[in-house]
């Protein structure tokens, strides 16, 4: 029953709700799909939290993406054993660069009293479902390793048999249960992105990685 919840409600209620939601808010409140710069607010730990999150969880997203565009050019080159362990020790390296900077933003976020005024409980819903994503994935890479390799084996033709509507769950249903946590967290992220800031992804989500920073001052009538 827990295993049909996680790996196939969960997964279409998510994608519906990313999917309706967002039309809803961007038609409704296109303004809306911005995120609100807190840089005037707090410039300080903003730098050393965006920035190792930022860089760290897109390249991370990419090698799992990677696996589900191309799976068998990934299975060729995993095959190689110094491939393997190349890749892996990065993502590793990537995902605590990405947990860093996660704990970072999110202890920003409790130590200032002028953010907290500014968060609503959607984003510290957000923040803590990162966080623990974020942990997870960092204990399967720690303790349960080559997941590269079995991933191409378990989550990615799981992922093919939901985007054509016949989800097979037995590649999924025996994996430990630190594996269906990562799982059911991603779906949950998934589910609650369109009603908090971070649907700014949807709308140009990398242009940010080479824009200029921003300068804020403050203005006086002196």
């Amino acid at each position: 029953m827990l295993n049909t919840f996680i790996f196939i409600v969960l997964p279409y209620v998510a994608l519906a709700l990313l999917v309706c939601v967002s039309l809803y808010r961007f038609f409704t409140n296109r303004l809306a799909w911005s995120a609100y710069s807190t840089q005037f607010l707090e410039p300080k730990i903003l730098f050393w939290g965006i920035n190792p999150w930022h860089y760290g969880i897109i390249l991370v997203l990419l090698a799992h993406l990677s696996g589900i565009v191309a799976p068998g050019f990934m299975k060729r080159l995993l095959g190689n054993q110094n491939n393997l362990i190349l890749l892996e020790s990065l993502e590793l390296g990537l995902g605590f660069l990405a947990f860093f900077g996660l704990l970072a933003l999110l202890l920003r976020r409790i130590n200032s009293p002028m953010l907290k005024q500014v968060t609503s409980v959607g984003d510290w819903l957000l923040l803590c479902l990162l966080t623990v994503q974020t942990a997870t994935g960092i204990y399967i890479a720690l303790f349960m390793r080559w997941g590269s390799q079995w991933y191409l084996h378990t989550a990615v033709p799981y992922f093919y048999s939901l985007l054509t509507f016949n989800p097979q769950i037995e590649y999924v249903t025996d994996l430990s249960p630190i594996v269906k946590l990562h799982a059911a967290g991603a779906f949950l992220i998934v589910a609650v992105l369109p009603f908090t800031k971070l649907i700014h992804l949807l709308y140009q989500p990398f242009t940010f990685l080479w824009d200029p920073p921003l300068l804020y001052r403050w203005r006086s009538t002196k």
